[in-house]
């Protein structure tokens, strides 16, 4: 099981991934996270539990539209996780959270992000995820 969490507020642009500045729970050897870096990888197959939560705004300077994140597994969004939020200003946060599976088949590891799929910048501030292996 891992936590990490960025408590400061980061700029993401398009495409970007989340970085977590501090990795406050790392207990066994199933994930590996580098802080300061945004991606976690899986040492060991089975299923694991991804939970995010953020709040999220547009940055000033930005125009008011909807905002969304996603759970990537090696570069890919999985199914289900997409958080999405419409601030009805910039610099107004809303909070976004989700929570999936994400399957490492046997042999393989993978690599898990939080990706802004908005198309704008936006900024995140309390990023929190904890990853689980559940089996």
């Amino acid at each position: 099981m891992i936590e990490a969490v960025n408590t400061a507020i980061q700029t993401v642009e398009p495409n970007g991934t989340l970085v977590f500045s501090s990795t406050s729970v790392n207990r066994g050897c199933t994930v590996r996270h580098r802080q300061g870096s945004g991606r976690f990888t899986t040492l060991k197959p089975g299923i694991y539990r991804v939970s995010f939560q953020a709040n999220v705004a547009i940055p000033t300077g930005g125009t008011a539209g909807a905002i969304s994140l996603d759970i990537v597994q090696d570069g890919e969004s999985l199914a289900g996780s997409r958080m999405i939020s419409t601030p009805a200003a910039v610099d107004t946060y809303n909070s976004v959270s989700a929570v999936v599976l994400a399957e490492v088949y046997r042999c393989d590891s993978a690599n898990i992000a939080i990706r802004n799929t908005s198309g704008v910048a936006v900024n995140v501030q309390d990023a929190n995820i904890v990853i689980d292996r559940l089996c």
